[in-house]
């Protein structure tokens, strides 16, 4: 028979779990609490609230593409601070989509790009203004500004910003068949004129002919000049046959509506397709590479390829260049451009509409994808990053990165200037050096020109360019960094949500610590209690009478008191 002692003291540890499972409980509690008293969003979905403000069709239209969108944001979604309610608030809702749009069709949207300043300087749903039912920008404001929006939510808005597009692209084709005398409805169109139709169409928009000024004299006219003015008209023409061939293979006859499906596709491909020019341009740069591995190539032999190579888009101004955020000044006897910085600005946006520019595709956004989707968080400790990155690294690029950390109490945020300018020391033929907002401009040569400015350099300036730079020189800059460009200063795409969840995860920890210092407490307690029920058992035992020993033989049916 077990003994009392054994007995009791078991129960006290027994007696003692509820206890120490409350305890334990606390901070989840508190932490479904927080969540509880959130804001939740309002319970109608987004799709219905647009379909009674837009219709049918657009929600159809925008239904099609939502998976491929929600797959396309979803790393960086999730990679990104959030609010309570699991959402993006506007600054990174911007950061985002401008991303999204970069990478999946070369369009720098205009209201998402950040153009210089800050992410939170205006709200991704000003890229609507103007374009929509009032109603439809109102919601997408409200839902920013109230809640924030959710993966679905977002790929909405992206959804109805590519509609939005296709609708514009439709205003043009109309404005074309105008122009070339055709009729829109009720009719197919023979092969031949559907090539004329698609290549006036193309030729006014690479030309940069604003819908507001699409008439039929600026459609005919531009449909002349282009094959002398855009040198890779005739490659454009190859691209714009097998978009078609893939839209409407074999088709011997189109309606307008059946033109408006290729067209509609040819903007979506023709920023990735034409990015080859970028990477085309980029490799020119890089033979002329100052030092391998840096990403730079001083001004001097810059304006060398426009005087000696005929080159001659390689001739913006210093002062351009400075605008655009592309010139390396940290020793203002050398300057050097910024190859990446070049390759990604304004500058190179070869054609526009009313509501993007097709601009070159940002390489540094394969290096950041991969690190979202290896970390799957908003920041993360420095050893983690190295890992991910997968990379020998330098001693210097090591200690830059824990410099970081230190700077932020411990982690690396994903999604700031500190973080992208490591990944540009790292990556500098790829990515581009961040520069702080408000310091830089970047504006396109027509716009510059709009403003008086002068876009290149004269003859002169280049030549003295060349005359005062000296011969080239072992580099300065500490082994394994790409420049002396370095500096601490830190901005956040989006610094208050960064520092709520910052927050909540130490208010989470504090609670926890909390709840552990309560359970040993109770628990030391609950034991010190046992052991003193157990020793006045003890006590009472040792002092009571001796009891006979018990019989070894007993009757059969007869019963005994225990």
């Amino acid at each position: 028979m077990p003994s009392f002692r054994s007995s009791s003291t078991r129960f006290a540890r027994v007696a003692a779990l509820p206890v120490l499972a409350g305890l334990f409980n606390i901070a989840p509690t508190r932490a479904a609490e927080f969540l509880k008293d959130s804001p939740q969003g309002p319970k109608e979905a987004i799709l219905s609230e647009l379909e009674k403000m837009m219709g049918s069709d657009h929600r159809e239209r925008a239904e099609a593409k939502l998976a491929q969108l929600e797959d396309a944001l979803r790393p960086t979604f999730e990679s990104l601070p959030k609010n309570a309610r699991g959402a993006v608030r506007p600054p990174a809702a911007r950061y985002a989509l401008h991303r999204l749009f970069i990478q999946r069709h070369a369009w720098q949207f205009k209201g998402l790009d950040s153009r210089g300043e800050a992410w939170h300087s205006e709200s991704p749903a000003a890229a609507l203004g103007g374009h929509v039912p009032e109603d439809v920008q109102e919601l997408f404001e409200a839902r920013l500004q109230e809640h924030g929006l959710d993966l679905h939510e977002l790929a909405v808005l992206a959804a109805t910003l590519e509609n939005i597009v296709h609708g514009e692209a439709d205003m043009r084709l109309s404005a074309t068949f105008e122009a070339l005398s055709l009729p829109q409805h009720g009719a197919h169109l023979n092969e031949s004129q559907v090539v004329d139709v698609i290549d006036a169409y193309m030729a006014s928009f690479v030309m940069g002919v604003e819908l507001s000024n699409l008439n039929e004299a600026a459609i005919l006219e531009k449909r002349e000049e282009v094959s002398e003015s855009y040198p890779t008209w005739s490659d454009t023409q190859s691209f714009l046959r097998g978009v078609q061939g893939a839209v409407a293979p074999k088709a011997a006859h189109l309606s307008f509506e059946d033109i408006s499906d290729v067209v509609a596709e040819v903007g979506e491909r023709y920023g990735r397709w034409q990015n080859s020019e970028c990477m085309d341009l980029k490799q020119t740069l890089l033979q002329r590479e100052e030092h391998p591995g840096t990403g730079r190539v001083r001004l001097s032999d810059f304006y060398s390829m426009a005087l000696h190579e005929k080159k001659w888009q390689f001739s913006e101004s210093i002062a351009y260049l400075r605008q655009l955020g592309a010139l390396d000044e940290s020793e203002p006897n050398t300057l050097r451009v910024i190859v990446p910085n070049y390759i990604y600005s304004a500058s190179n946006c070869v054609a526009s509409s009313g509501y993007y520019y097709v601009c070159c595709i940002d390489q540094c956004e394969d290096h950041l994808s991969q690190l979202e989707l290896s970390l799957g968080t908003h920041e993360a400790a420095p050893g983690d990053i190295l890992a991910a990155v997968n990379a020998t690294l330098a001693p210097a690029l090591q200690q830059r990165l824990g410099e970081i950390a230190e700077h932020h109490e411990g982690k690396v945020p994903l999604h700031g200037r500190l973080f992208a300018q490591w990944l540009h020391h790292v990556y500098p033929q790829d990515c581009p050096y961040p520069h702080m907002s408000g310091t830089t401009n970047p504006v396109t040569s027509d716009q510059l020109e709009d403003q008086g400015e002068t876009v290149a350099a004269s003859r002169a300036e280049m030549m003295q360019v060349l005359e005062v730079t000296g011969r080239k020189r072992q580099p300065t800059h500490e082994q394994g960094m790409c420049s002396h460009m370095w500096t601490m200063e830190e901005e956040l795409v989006d610094a208050t949500a960064h520092k709520a969840m910052k927050d909540a995860r130490s208010k989470g920890s504090s609670g926890a610590l909390r709840g552990l210092f309560m359970a040993a407490a109770m628990a030391s307690t609950v034991l010190a209690m046992a052991r003193l029920v157990l020793r006045g058992f003890k006590t009472s035992d040792e002092s009571a009478p001796a009891k006979p020993p018990m019989q070894r033989s007993l009757e059969v049916g007869k019963t005994y008191a225990v």
